[in-house]
């Protein structure tokens, strides 16, 4: 959840220090050059690869889609 986390603007290094606090010093940001709409990419870099959490057109709606993800995905844990 988002939480008192506040942008004060569409910054990369807000989204990244955001990014860090959720998911510690593996949290990354990413930009889709492919995509026309929904390019801000947010999640882990391990490694070399780039997990994605969570993507949107901005990065508050990147980080919110990544919330919508876990919930989704601890429903259907519980569903089984």
């Amino acid at each position: 959840m988002m939480g008192p986390f506040q942008f004060e603007g569409p910054t990369a290094e807000a989204a990244l220090e955001e990014a860090h606090r959720r998911w510690g010093p593996k949290g990354a940001v990413s930009v889709a050059d492919e995509f026309l709409q929904s390019r801000m990419l947010v999640g882990e870099l391990r490694g070399s690869r780039f997990w994605v959490k969570g993507r949107g057109s901005t990065w508050e709606a990147a980080f919110a889609d990544a919330d919508a993800r876990a919930i989704r995905a601890s429903r259907r844990k519980a569903e089984h």
